[in-house]
């Protein structure tokens, strides 16, 4: 009797430790589904406005005014920008200005949320174009807005479960500006 409960005993903390270790690797397959699908809504969403983008003043053809960004309004984990939503060809209200920004542990709309969980410094932006660009290389790092022809996004996500342990996803993309004059 004292052997077939050892073995029983045995078959269960067999079948114990099979039943937590599939428990554990489908929490952890939840959880990168969850920090891929965060990041990627996220993403869709900068990509999209940024994509289109307006100049400030289109009605003025002189390229001091037909800047994409204010003064200061790109940084590596910042951007501001404006879309024309009143049709009038020009930037003109705050209703029409955009800025995408971290706060705390969220990246931030216009200061709402638009994603939870994103990683300390966990969004940055790199500012790229063809000018003054070394022979062979085709996009490289612009200090000037009026040289930007590609915004580099990168937003990591990271999702804490505790003694389960920490998982994260790092999501990459590459928004050309199309309403460029140059």
């Amino acid at each position: 009797m004292l052997v077939t409960i050892m073995i029983m005993l045995t078959v269960l903390f067999a079948l114990y430790n099979i039943f937590d270790m599939s428990i554990r690797v489908f929490s952890f397959g939840n959880d990168k589904v969850e920090a891929v699908e965060n990041a990627r809504l996220g993403l869709e969403k900068m990509e999209r406005e940024i994509r289109a983008a307006y100049p400030y003043d289109k009605t003025d053809n002189s390229a001091a005014n037909d800047y994409l960004f204010p003064p200061g309004g790109f940084t590596s984990n910042s951007i501001t920008f404006g879309n024309d939503s009143d049709g009038n060809r020009k930037i003109d209200s705050a209703n029409e200005q955009i800025t995408y920004t971290m706060s705390g542990n969220s990246l931030r709309r216009n200061s709402l949320p638009v994603v939870e969980f994103v990683k300390a410094n966990g969004l940055t932006f790199e500012y790229l174009g063809a000018k003054d660009c070394t022979p062979g290389t085709f996009l490289c790092p612009q200090s000037s807005e009026i040289d930007i022809s590609v915004v580099r996004i990168k937003l990591e996500i990271e999702i804490d479960r505790g003694n389960l342990g920490k998982r994260t996803q790092t999501l990459t993309t590459d928004v050309d500006l199309r309403n460029r004059d140059n």
